[in-house]
């Protein structure tokens, strides 16, 4: 930096009640780096939040600075939306408060929380707020992008439990979205990401859910994908919202509840989680254990924060990672004998693919209540490729690609987009929003973000200034 950049940087050190880190501190490395391995990136200054006032005075620097944004919450995007070369890096991760309301059954929480910040606390007073499958993903993304989870077929996306948002403007104005202050901001922070402004806190819905619940895994041979797969199709339609029920494709990994003597197998399996009460829940539970001979059969009642954190081994860290999904509308038989066919060929130990039954309370929301534009009954393939060594990147990124090519002959185009890779030359973002919600979201952009300085995300371009304004 010149002179000049270091003095102002000295300067909004001043400012702030956080951090400010740049490429001459020690902590560098380290506070740049985030989730996915494959992202390594440079940001000129990171500057680490303590509140909203923080957050102005590193908007009002970038600015001052023409320096490019981009906003991290929990540093868990796949697509590595939370960093940026070469501009500034406003990092929420000091903000992890969360406070609860049991009488209310409210949880306000600020955006740096992990999903592992909200359930502990939450849990405290027998409460949940629905989110995602791991709990190391920060809470801020994933409402901002929807929020598919664990608790999904009962209580609906984490955006639809979404009471109100605090965001803090380019301008610097600190300004409250819920459905009477500022509605139409409120509609698109439901599902449109991190276009408008940054959101500092939000405002939940919690649910009376645990502290135990029923949860495990039944397990088969990966030669009998089709006949899981179509068992799955053919029952989960009528089984109760309380239960979900996704099929995972992976290798057998070394967790203590897993027998020794499989793993590191190829396998099939029922990854089941029941948020009822624990007696009707084997009930529930029993024609699945029931199916077939399976290889592993681990269910059992747990608490919830651990069942929250089930697949945080097997999404660690410091792996390469190259991720896609799609919906597709229907799974007959060629779609089950692709999606089959793709997950008894995973390229690496450590990709595991997810067929998850889009279904129940999320599909009962109405199509233009939130930005999150997906409402119909589908099923939702989500590819996590991951693998340790970089030397394999071109090869497991190619496999993602093919796979992803392959479950796209059957889609619609829409997909999750928390769990995309960023690729160039294609448009996932239209493909999720049609046209008459990306105006509206565009719309909305050009009022809060008209210059596009929040453009490190799945970007909704500012709508043009109306002629004579």
């Amino acid at each position: 930096m010149n002179p000049l950049h270091s003095a102002a940087v000295e300067e909004l050190r001043a400012a702030l009640l956080g951090e400010v880190i740049t490429p001459a501190d020690s902590p560098y490395d380290a506070a740049r780096a985030v989730f996915n391995a494959m992202i390594d990136r440079r940001p000129a200054v990171i500057a680490r939040c303590r509140g909203a006032a923080d957050v102005i005075a590193a908007i009002a620097f970038a600015r001052e600075q023409r320096l490019p944004i981009a906003v991290r919450g929990g540093g868990h995007s796949i697509a590595g939306h939370s960093t940026c070369d070469d501009g500034i890096v406003i990092d929420l991760s000091l903000m992890r408060g969360v406070h609860v309301d049991p009488e209310r059954r409210t949880a306000r929480v600020q955006a740096g929380a992990t999903l592992a910040d909200v359930d502990r606390e939450t849990q405290v007073h027998g409460l949940a707020v629905p989110s995602g499958q791991v709990s190391e993903t920060g809470i801020a993304g994933l409402t901002l992008n929807g929020g598919m989870g664990m608790l999904q077929r009962k209580y609906g996306l984490t955006c639809d439990n979404l009471l109100s948002a605090e965001m803090v403007t380019l301008d610097g104005e600190v300004v409250t979205a819920s459905a009477e202050q500022n509605p139409e901001l409120f509609w698109a922070l439901r599902g449109g990401g991190g276009n408008f402004g940054v959101v500092t806190s939000f405002e939940y819905r919690a649910h009376p859910v645990g502290p135990m619940m029923l949860a495990g895994m039944v397990a088969y041979p990966v030669e009998q994908a089709v006949e899981v797969l179509r068992f799955l199709r053919d029952t989960i339609s009528s089984t109760p919202d309380e239960l979900s029920t996704d099929v995972v494709f992976l290798r057998v990994p070394a967790l203590g509840f897993f027998p020794e003597e499989h793993r590191g197998r190829p396998v099939v399996g029922f990854f089941l989680r029941y948020s009822g009460p624990l007696d009707e829940g084997w009930d529930v539970i029993r024609p699945i254990r029931e199916f077939g001979s399976p290889l592993i059969d681990v269910v059992e009642p747990m608490p919830l924060v651990t069942v929250q954190s089930m697949l945080d081994p097997a999404n660690p860290r410091g792996h390469q990672q190259y991720w896609t999904s799609e919906f597709l509308p229907r799974f007959g038989s060629a779609e089950i004998e692709t999606v089959a066919r793709i997950g008894s060929d995973l390229p690496s130990p450590e990709t595991v693919m997810q067929v998850i039954p889009f279904d129940a309370q999320p599909t009962r929301i109405e199509p233009d209540a939130t930005a999150f534009s997906h409402r119909e009954e589908s099923w939702l393939i989500h590819i996590v490729g991951q693998w340790h060594d970089p030397a394999e990147n071109d090869r497991c990124r190619a496999w993602v690609k093919e796979a992803g090519a392959a479950l796209r002959a059957f889609g619609s185009g829409a997909s999750y987009l928390n769990l995309l890779s960023e690729e160039p030359g294609t448009d996932r973002v239209a493909g999720f929003w049609d046209d008459a919600r990306l105006r509206r979201l565009a719309r909305v952009k050009a009022q809060y973000d008209p210059e596009n300085l929040l453009r490190f995300n799945h970007n909704i371009p500012p709508a043009p200034a109306e002629a004579g304004q």
